[in-house]
C-alpha cells in the first residue's frame, strides 16, 4: 500500500508567487503612470521656458537676459515635485525661418536672433536630477531621466481687437447693472424719460465707465506691442447689436464695424497703426452707445478682417476678444470659433465684470485661445499685457 503524497504548503507557495506577481504589475502600473505624467509636466515647463525666452529676446534684445528669463520661468514649473533647473547650456539662440513647405526650421546662431530652443534634461550632468520612481526596488530601476526639446520663435503677426461697445459699457466697474458713474461731464440734456435714459441717451463717462477703462488697457496693450519684434499689424472692430437711437438725431448703430482696417505689410508703420486704433477707441468716448451682446458677429467681422486682403497666408493670426455681457443674440459664437479654428486664427478672450462666460471659454479653448475673467481694472489691464507680450511668440517644435 502506497503512502499518500504529502503535499503540505503547495497552496502556499502558489499564493506568494501570484503575490509578487500583482505587486509587480501594481509597481509597473503606478509608475508607468507616474512616469507619464512627469513627461506631461517636463513638456511644459520647457514650452513655458522656450516661449518666455523668445518674447524676452524680442523685447530685451538682449541674449544673456532671455536666458535668464527662460531658466525663470522653467523654475516657476514642477517636474517630479520640484522645481524644474535648466541651466545657461541647455539653451541655444538662433533664428527660425519658415521654409517654402509651411515648416518652420530653427537655425543654430542664425542672426537676426528671433528664437531660442530649449534643451531640457534630467539626470547625469543635467541642472535637474533624475526623477525617483516609487517602487524602484522592484522593478530594479529606481529613477529615470526623461528629456525634451522645444523651440520658440518670433514672426509677422496680425490682430484684431473685437471689443464690445454694447450699452453696458456705459455702466460703471461695480459690476452693476445700470449703475453708471456719476458727475458724468458728457451728459445729454435729454430728461424727459428718467435717469436711466438720461444716462443711456449719453457718451459714457471719460474715465469711470466701462469704455474708458478699456481704453486704458488698449493704451497699455500697444505700450506693450511696441516692445515686440516684429511689431504686430492691428485692426479694430466694435461690436453690439443693430439698433436705433429712440431720439432725434436716431443713430442707427450697427451690430458690427471695421473701425480701423489692417494694414498691409508694405504701408506698415507701427507708430501711425496704433494711432489709428487709440483714435478710433477714443472718439466712441463722446458718443453714446447702445445695443445688445451680438458676440458673433463681432467675431464673424474679425474673421473676415484676418482673413482679407492686407491678411499674409503665414502670419500668425489673433483675436482679442472682449466683452462685458452674456451672448444674448445672433448665431452661437461656438460655431464662429470653429471657423476661426478651421481657418488658423487663435481666439482670446476677456470676460469684463461677469460671474460665468461658459460660452466665452468655449470659444476661447475652440480656438486655441486663453480665457481671462476680469473683475477689477488691474485685472483687465494685466490681461491685456500679458496678451501684448504674448502675440509674437510661436512654438516650432
Amino acid at each position: 500500500m502506497r503512502r499518500p503524497i504529502v503535499r503540505r504548503g503547495a497552496a502556499a507557495i502558489l499564493i506568494l508567487v501570484m503575490l509578487a506577481v500583482f505587486v509587480t504589475l501594481a509597481a509597473i502600473t503606478i509608475d508607468y503612470s507616474y512616469m507619464q505624467l512627469v513627461r506631461t509636466e517636463l513638456r511644459a515647463a520647457t514650452d513655458a521656458a522656450a516661449k518666455a525666452g523668445a518674447e524676452a529676446l524680442g523685447r530685451m534684445q538682449d541674449v544673456t537676459s532671455a536666458k535668464q528669463e527662460a531658466i525663470r520661468y522653467a523654475a516657476a514649473n514642477k517636474v517630479g515635485g520640484r522645481p524644474f533647473a535648466i541651466a545657461m547650456n541647455d539653451l541655444d539662440i538662433g533664428k527660425v525661418v519658415r521654409n517654402s513647405n509651411g515648416r518652420w526650421n530653427f537655425q543654430l546662431n542664425g542672426t537676426p536672433p528671433n528664437a531660442m530652443r530649449v534643451n531640457a534634461r534630467t539626470g547625469g550632468n543635467a541642472a535637474q536630477a533624475s526623477v525617483p520612481l516609487f517602487f524602484g526596488q522592484v522593478l530594479g530601476q529606481s529613477t529615470f531621466s526623461p528629456s525634451y526639446q522645444a523651440t520658440a520663435g518670433q514672426q509677422d503677426v496680425e490682430v484684431c481687437l473685437c471689443l464690445d461697445r454694447s450699452g453696458s459699457m456705459l455702466f460703471d466697474m461695480s459690476g452693476n447693472d445700470y449703475s453708471y458713474p456719476p458727475f458724468n461731464p458728457r451728459l445729454s440734456t435729454f430728461t424727459a424719460w428718467g435717469t436711466v435714459w438720461h444716462n443711456h441717451l449719453s457718451p459714457p463717462h471719460p474715465v469711470n465707465s466701462r469704455w474708458a477703462i478699456l481704453a486704458s488697457a488698449v493704451r497699455l496693450f500697444f505700450e506693450e506691442a511696441a516692445l515686440s519684434s516684429p511689431q504686430p499689424r492691428a485692426s479694430l472692430v466694435t461690436w453690439a447689436s443693430n439698433y436705433q437711437m429712440p431720439i432725434s438725431p436716431n443713430t442707427n448703430f450697427l451690430e458690427s464695424k471695421i473701425d480701423v482696417s489692417l494694414p498691409s505689410t508694405s504701408s506698415f508703420n507701427f507708430t501711425t497703426n496704433k494711432q489709428s486704433i487709440l483714435s478710433a477707441v477714443d472718439a466712441k468716448t463722446v458718443l453714446p452707445m447702445m445695443g445688445g451682446t451680438n458676440l458673433s458677429a463681432g467675431l464673424t467681422q474679425a474673421i473676415s478682417v484676418l482673413l482679407g486682403a492686407n491678411s499674409n497666408p503665414f502670419s500668425s493670426k489673433v483675436i482679442i476678444l472682449l466683452t462685458d455681457g452674456e451672448w444674448n443674440l445672433g448665431v452661437d459664437p461656438v460655431t464662429v470659433a470653429a471657423t476661426a479654428h478651421n481657418a488658423g486664427i487663435i481666439v482670446h478672450c476677456i470676460s469684463m465684470l461677469t460671474v460665468s462666460q461658459a460660452t466665452l471659454q468655449q470659444v476661447a479653448t475652440i480656438a486655441n485661445g486663453r480665457y481671462y475673467s476680469t473683475s477689477k481694472e488691474v485685472q483687465l489691464r494685466a490681461a491685456f499685457q500679458e496678451l501684448a507680450r504674448s502675440l509674437p511668440v510661436v512654438l516650432t517644435d
